[in-house]
C-alpha cells in the first residue's frame, strides 16, 4: 500500500509542476507569421513558441495579437508584468493589440491598441522592428490616459513591438 500513495504523491506533484510550468511564463505557441507587402509580396516567419513576457519585463507582440498583461503594484509602483490567458482580474489587466490594416492585401499602416485600466497614466517604452531595416528602431509613444486605450499607428511594415519599463504616473 505505501508504494501506490508514494506514487500517487509523486505523479499528483509532478503533473501540478508540469502545469504551473507551460504556464509561467505564458508563451505563444510555434505558428507562421504572415503580413502584407503588397499585392504580390507577403513577408513570412516562422515564429518559435516563446513568452510574451520576457525575465526583463519587455511584452514582445506580433501583428495579428492580442494579449492580456496583468500588472502587480502598490500604489502606483510596479512590482510585476506577466502575460496572463485571460482576463480574469481586469482593473489590474491591461490589453494589447497590434494589428495591420491592408486593402487589397497591401499594407496600409500598423497599428498597437493599449488599454488601460488602471486610475494612473501608463508609461512605457517601444522598439518595433522594421521589415525594411531588419533591425530593432526605438519610437516615441504616447503614454495611456488613467481607464483610457491608446492607439498608436505607423505607416512602416512592423513585424514586431517590444514594450518595456512600464511605469505609473503618480500623482
Amino acid at each position: 500500500m505505501k508504494p501506490i500513495i508514494f506514487i500517487f504523491i509523486v505523479s499528483s506533484l509532478f503533473s501540478r509542476y508540469v502545469i504551473a510550468q507551460d504556464f509561467y511564463p505564458l508563451k505563444r505557441k510555434s505558428y507562421h507569421l504572415n503580413v502584407a507587402v503588397d499585392k504580390k509580396t507577403t513577408y513570412e516567419e516562422d515564429l518559435n513558441e516563446s513568452p510574451y513576457v520576457l525575465p526583463d519585463l519587455t511584452a514582445q507582440i506580433y501583428p495579428g495579437e492580442s494579449i492580456f498583461i496583468e500588472i502587480e503594484q502598490l500604489n502606483g509602483v510596479i512590482k510585476n508584468v506577466k502575460a496572463v490567458a485571460e482576463n480574469k482580474f481586469p482593473d489590474k489587466t491591461i490589453t494589447i493589440s497590434f494589428t495591420q490594416s491592408a486593402k487589397k492585401k497591401a499594407h496600409e499602416l500598423m497599428m498597437l491598441k493599449i488599454v488601460n485600466p488602471f486610475k494612473y497614466v501608463l508609461r512605457y517604452n517601444t522598439k518595433i522592428y522594421l521589415m525594411q531595416h531588419k533591425k530593432w528602431i526605438n519610437t516615441n509613444v504616447l503614454p495611456v490616459p488613467a481607464g483610457l486605450s491608446a492607439f498608436e499607428t505607423w505607416p512602416d511594415i512592423i513585424t514586431s513591438i517590444a514594450l518595456a519599463d512600464w511605469s505609473f504616473d503618480i500623482k
